[in-house]
């Protein structure tokens, strides 16, 4: 039973709860009761397709958020998580059509030009990317989310002054987040992502190692767009391990991720690494 009572509204409200801890598992059980309650709570699908993107699960968040988007055409938010979605899911071309309605329905906001910065990213166009990135950071401010893929871009586009500016101010973010929780994993796995970007793969290391300190295996965590759990952690590590040449470590690693979840690519990549 939900806390506030049996009704659709108090399992959604459990849902959020769930989810903004990490619980996503538990927080899906929720927002499917909430929908078998009351299926035209729109809400309750596109928060339940948060929690599968979460989860890794793109395609039953892109079925779920096209749902929403079809029956609120002019509604943002669910738009820029089905923008995200496609583009994790590798339909980038669909992830910028997207992108482009949502730059034309709130043309004074940035989060438009930070998805279609995404979408250049993974298709390779580092010039591209470094541009949208840039009109984000206009547009909406200097957000961890617009500084950190400006940073990642500008390095693979060459520029190098760039890339380190918005990395370093990216890393201010994160470490205020560390100060703000330091019982989370947030801000360490943010700040490991940062010092990995920028090649320091020992400093991204130790922060990657206090990420796993402080995160509970079965949750699911998210901080300024980043989703990552214990595997994600582990995987981290073992890249890191990789650079510094410690291929017995990242091996170690490797057969570790993939005792909990064999299937995972990287885990088994790690895990077959020779001298």
């Amino acid at each position: 039973m939900a806390f506030g009572g049996e009704n659709a509204e108090s399992y959604y409200d459990d849902g959020v709860t769930l989810a903004m801890r990490g619980d996503v598992r538990q927080a899906i059980k929720c927002f499917t009761t909430a929908i078998h309650m009351d299926n035209s709570m729109s809400s309750a699908y596109h928060q339940l397709a948060k929690c599968y993107h979460r989860l890794g699960d793109y395609d039953k968040a892109i079925q779920l958020l096209q749902q929403v988007v079809g029956i609120k055409q002019d509604a943002v938010a669910p738009r820029i998580d089905l923008g995200y979605a496609l583009a994790k899911a590798g339909r980038t071309p669909d992830a910028r059509n997207e992108f482009e309605r949502v730059a034309t329905l709130e043309p004074e906001k940035g989060r438009g030009a930070l998805g279609l910065a995404e979408v250049a990213f993974l298709e390779g166009d580092w010039g591209s990317a470094v541009e949208r990135a840039q009109t984000a950071v206009t547009l909406g401010g200097a957000g961890f989310a617009a500084l950190f893929l400006l940073g990642r871009a500008a390095r693979l586009a060459g520029n190098r002054t760039l890339s380190d500016s918005s990395l370093d101010k990216a890393n201010k973010l994160a470490a205020q987040s560390t100060e703000s929780n330091p019982s989370g994993p947030e801000g360490h796995f943010l700040q490991g992502e940062i010092a990995f970007a920028q090649e320091k793969y020992v400093d991204a290391l130790e922060h990657f190692r206090r990420a796993e300190e402080h995160a509970d295996a079965d949750k699911v965590y998210v901080a300024y767009g980043e989703h990552f759990g214990a595997t994600e952690i582990l995987c981290k590590q073992g890249l890191c391990f990789q650079r510094i040449g410690k291929l017995d470590r990242a091996r170690e690693l490797g057969e570790r991720i993939i005792k909990s979840d064999p299937k995972n690519k990287l885990g088994l990549a790690l895990s077959k690494l020779e001298e």
